[in-house]
């Protein structure tokens, strides 16, 4: 018994390459052939369907912890941005104290007055003029009150001692323990702790 075999090669769907053996006698194979293409096309087909995506329980747990994170950070994050709003107050005092003391090397007046910053304006107060021309020479005037807690306005107060010296002072509208919040920070860096009693 004499077979003729021929190989064709068949391409279907999105690539799938199909080799068809057909037989002049005996059909059998072809058969098997195809059963095993379906089995091996539908084992491919359920692979993908469990490679689909997350479960909702993956979701779930994905979101829990993201929840405890914001939880735990949230807290240190805003204590950072109130650290930073503070040192940016201190920054721009002791740029507009420098300010007032350059101003004072080449004009010597003796004008007394105060620079009051707020959370919108940064305003010298005197009877001639002689702080705003300081702000103004040194290119200061944009100058902005960042912090809220715990003042919310400064005052930088510049007077003149015996000597002719030009003395600056801080203020604020935050006290404690009897002392200015302020004042305290510029001298020491850091903000003052409350002390209990007992």
């Amino acid at each position: 018994m004499c077979l003729y075999m021929n190989i064709d090669t068949i391409y279907i769907g999105a690539g799938f390459k199909l080799q068809l053996l057909t037989v002049e006698k005996g059909e059998k194979h072809m058969i098997k052939f195809l059963r095993n293409y379906r089995i091996n096309n539908e084992e491919n087909q359920e692979e993908e369907n469990e490679n689909k995506g997350f479960s909702l329980v993956e979701l779930i747990i994905v979101i829990a912890i993201m929840a405890i994170l914001v939880a735990v950070l949230a807290p240190q994050f805003l204590q950072y941005v109130s650290r930073s709003r503070n040192s940016t107050d201190a920054q721009n005092a002791t740029a507009i104290a420098t300010a007032l003391q350059t101003y004072y090397a080449t004009n010597p007046t003796k004008a007394s007055g105060t620079v009051l910053v707020t959370s919108t304006t940064c305003t010298a107060n005197d009877t001639d003029g002689w702080g705003t021309s300081a702000l103004t020479s040194a290119g200061i005037s944009n100058v902005k009150c960042k912090s809220t807690s715990p003042w919310s306005t400064y005052t930088i107060t510049y007077t003149f001692d015996s000597n002719g010296n030009i003395v600056i002072s801080y203020s604020s509208d935050s006290t404690t323990n009897g002392t200015d919040d302020f004042a305290y920070y510029m001298e020491n860096g850091t903000l003052q702790t409350t002390s209990s009693t007992s």
